[in-house]
């Protein structure tokens, strides 16, 4: 567990249900000693394994103590709030918010989307180079851009080389208000701590709304009390085109508003299954005219964040956004836009990590067999254990992120064989069935008591799966009784034919698997251990008696050594008297 990291895995919670593996888009979670840690390398900060989590075992790192201590050192501290707040705290007015952010100890608050303006602004000039050409991707998302750099190293060189909007505003801030100011950010995204922890110069720290809703309840500021009347606060001035960012293909608005860049192609995908159908195969693509892919990695937007304070409905969160674009557009000029000289050329510094390991056939083959997978017939590819495929599971079993009881047909038939062999050594009988009386499994041991006709249906179909008990054993009406009343018989001697039988019938699945463990008396090994414990239960019976009959013949003594003595006191009495 590592809790300098974004998102880490509280390992007493993780409950090995592979549900984390299933759902990272990029399998950057390692199985060990039946717990799922997250591989730092390969992660991208997406935060869906912690919205997934059945048990919150997948936490994201909480930094707003150090935002706390920050203003409690008397630190000037400046919030740079993300634009989908409004979807976070809906029917709470900028002028309140604000309000409140002053309450927690911030000097000012300032929009991000200022940042998102400088984007639009830079990006936009650079698309209008007329002779520039081929695919550009935005870099606003950081967890895209990690995903490109960690997943798509050969598609960097494709990113746009313009800041996130979140650097670009910090950059701006510092340059306006002076270094020596603390900028902290909070929004709906998890992977804006990564952000903040390669950019500790520019941003303090990063938290998420519910982060921030979290200190809001600790500290008992109430929202809805706070002033609503009046300007909104934000310093230096509104945001208005940038504040569409949170929703999908509101980069691409912003961008072509003025239709400066129509000779472009814009489009815009949300969510990391359309993320990674939109990257495969992307460099094979030659457009005839420039293209501006915007991507992000949650679905329907920012808004949608991991971090973000769940409304009732993904459709109202949207029209809150849109609902404040609206009034901003109303106050302001529609084509508003800030305007700054601040260099925002830089993109992330990128660590490269390939996903996994070169491997051959041969060693790929050799992993699936460790798991009796032995021909591709035997590749199910069910995603079971949280991989696309069996053989993209055998690659992280080679890169050691895999354990081989990950998969689960290979656990089931090892269970299976184990079962199977159990049954057979076994010294009794034992036989299940359904509540339609009809045989699942037994063992060679019930045939052979069933008689030669039984064994020999046995040999040919083991198991006699499907077979009917009211054709094979006479005390079928047991296993009928069990089914329908639900109450074990337990040690019942049964007559069938030569053969003296204990038959026990216990309930599996109650009114639907009932199993049953049969012994044959004539059997001189069960012979033996019946009359052993036979010979134990009249010991015991016999013992009890005698304990009972000592407890009674030392009560009675005692008894009578009681009147022996009154009548010598007595006697005794009697001589003085008449002495």
């Amino acid at each position: 567990m590592n809790l300098n990291k974004p998102i880490y895995t509280e390992q007493n919670n993780c409950q090995d249900c592979y549900k984390c593996v299933r759902h990272c888009p990029v399998k950057a979670i390692k199985i060990a000693n039946n717990c799922a840690s997250i591989i730092d390398e390969l992660c991208i900060s997406c935060g869906h394994c912690v919205q997934v989590c059945p048990v919150g075992a997948k936490k994201a790192r909480s930094d707003a103590d150090s935002i706390k201590m920050l203003i409690a050192s008397g630190r000037q501290v400046v919030l740079s709030l993300a634009p989908s707040w409004t979807s976070s705290f809906p029917g709470v007015t900028a002028a309140a918010f604000v309000a409140a952010m002053r309450q927690l100890g911030f000097c000012s608050v300032s929009e991000t989307a200022l940042g998102a303006e400088l984007v639009n602004n830079r990006t936009r000039a650079m698309l209008s180079d007329r002779q520039r050409t081929g695919i550009s991707i935005s870099s606003a998302c950081p967890s895209i851009v990690d995903l490109i750099g960690r997943h798509y190293p050969e598609l960097e060189p494709l990113i746009v080389p313009v800041a996130s909007p979140l650097l670009a505003h910090t950059r701006y801030l510092h340059e306006l208000m002076g270094p020596e100011v603390s900028i902290a950010f909070a929004g709906p995204c998890i992977a804006k701590k990564c952000e903040a922890d390669r950019s500790p110069d520019h941003i303090a720290a990063s938290i998420t709304f519910r982060e921030l809703n979290d200190w809001l309840l600790e500290e008992g500021v109430d929202l809805t009390y706070l002033p609503a009347e009046g300007p909104s606060g934000f310093e230096p001035e509104e945001a208005v085109s940038g504040a569409i960012y949170p929703i999908d293909g509101g980069m691409v608005a912003g961008i072509n508003r003025g239709g400066e860049v129509a000779h472009v192609n814009f489009m815009s995908f949300s969510g990391m299954e359309a993320v990674r159908a939109t990257l495969d195969g992307l460099q094979q693509w030659q457009p005839d005219r420039p293209v501006f892919v915007e991507l992000m990695a949650c679905p329907g937007g920012c808004l949608n964040g991991p971090g973000a304070i769940e409304g009732p409905s993904v459709a109202m969160r949207q029209g809150c956004v849109l609902d404040q674009m609206r009034r901003k557009e109303n106050t302001h000029s529609a084509h508003h836009e800030l305007q700054a000289p601040t260099n925002i050329e830089l993109r992330y510094a990128q660590g490269h990590v390939p996903p996994h390991g070169s491997y051959s056939p041969a060693e790929i083959d050799e992993a699936l067999r460790a798991v009796g997978k032995q021909s591709a017939r035997d590749e199910l590819n069910c995603g079971g254990c949280g991989y696309d495929s069996c053989r993209e599971f055998a690659m992280a079993m080679l890169d050691g992120k895999a354990e081989q009881n990950m998969c689960v047909s290979y656990m089931r038939r090892v269970a299976h064989d184990k079962a199977t062999v159990l049954l057979q050594r076994m010294p009794s009988g034992v036989i299940m069935a359904d509540n339609h009386l009809r045989v699942l499994e037994c063992n060679l041991h019930v045939a052979r008591m069933l008689g030669d006709d039984v064994s020999l249906i046995y040999e040919a179909n083991p198991g006699l799966a499907g077979a009917s008990l009211e054709k094979l054993v006479p005390f079928h009406r047991m296993f009928a009784q069990v089914i329908e009343s639900g109450n074990d018989i337990i040690d019942r001697e049964v007559k069938m034919g030569s053969r003296a039988l204990k038959v026990s019938v216990f309930t599996i699945q109650p009114h639907k698997i009932v199993g049953a463990i049969i012994r044959d008396l004539n059997n001189p090994e069960v012979r033996s251990d019946e009359i052993i414990k036979r010979t134990r239960a009249v010991i015991k019976e016999n013992l009890e008696t005698v304990q009972q009959i000592a407890y009674l013949l030392g009560e009675n003594t005692s008894k009578t050594e009681t009147a022996l003595h009154s009548i010598m006191e007595l006697l005794q009495q009697n001589d003085r008297s008449h002495d």
